[in-house]
């Protein structure tokens, strides 16, 4: 299965090959195959996967890579620039969203390798602060049904109660009078949408933000 839909077009491996293959032909045939691919997130019908589309700045980007594709960034004494850019991008982050104003405390910023980590590590800092500041013992979390699985896995990791909002199903939008009947004093965070996988909706992000800021709730 892992070799569709090419196991027609081109050798599949099941073992380790005796004898390597030459490079010309392995770039031939992953070319190729990278051609074929790119044509279909280029017709449009696509969402949350590509984030550019402009060939000249992939090419950038690879030559980016390039330079730093043999380097292990958890040795930073050996490639102290790592540091120097996780840096800058972080402080371009907060600049975004205005963490000079903070006032009660130091604003800090992580990167992470995607998506998927950058929401397990926001449900976790979510849990932590409401242990922390609101002796939270019984924590749970709510999200729509169409919303993102890595809540989910969050939730399983961390020992929170996931509750999953129903949608409406013209709309496919989160019902919001669901979310605020549902949040209690154990309630560490909600979210929405903008838009989701499955339909590529946007949830009412204003209103949740209203009700978040309501009740207390991140």
């Amino acid at each position: 299965m892992g070799a569709y839909p090419y196991q027609d077009r081109f050798p599949v491996n099941r073992t380790l090959p005796e004898k390597g293959r030459p490079r010309d032909e392995i770039l031939a045939e992953m070319r190729a195959l990278a051609v074929e691919e790119d044509a279909s997130w280029e017709s449009g019908r696509v969402s949350g996967t590509m984030y550019c589309g402009d060939h000249d700045h992939y090419d950038f980007m690879n030559d980016v890579f390039g330079l730093y594709a043999h380097v292990n960034i958890l040795q930073r004494d050996i490639c102290p620039s790592a540091t120097r850019y996780e840096g800058e991008v972080i402080a371009m982050a907060l600049d975004l969203f205005h963490a000079d104003a903070v006032t009660d405390g130091e604003p800090v910023g992580l990167v992470t390798s995607g998506g998927t980590g950058s929401i397990l590590h926001a449900v976790l800092a979510y849990r932590e602060r409401a242990v922390q500041e609101r002796a939270v013992t019984r924590p749970n979390f709510i999200k729509p049904e169409t919303g993102h699985p890595a809540f989910d896995k969050a939730c399983h990791l961390f020992g929170i109660e996931l509750r999953q909002a129903p949608v409406d199903p013209k709309t496919t939008q989160v019902d919001v009078a669901w979310v605020r009947a549902n949040i209690d004093d154990q309630t560490i965070g909600f979210v929405g949408s903008a838009c989701n996988y499955g339909y590529g909706t946007i949830d009412p992000i204003e209103e949740l933000s209203d009700l978040a800021v309501e009740k207390g709730v991140p």
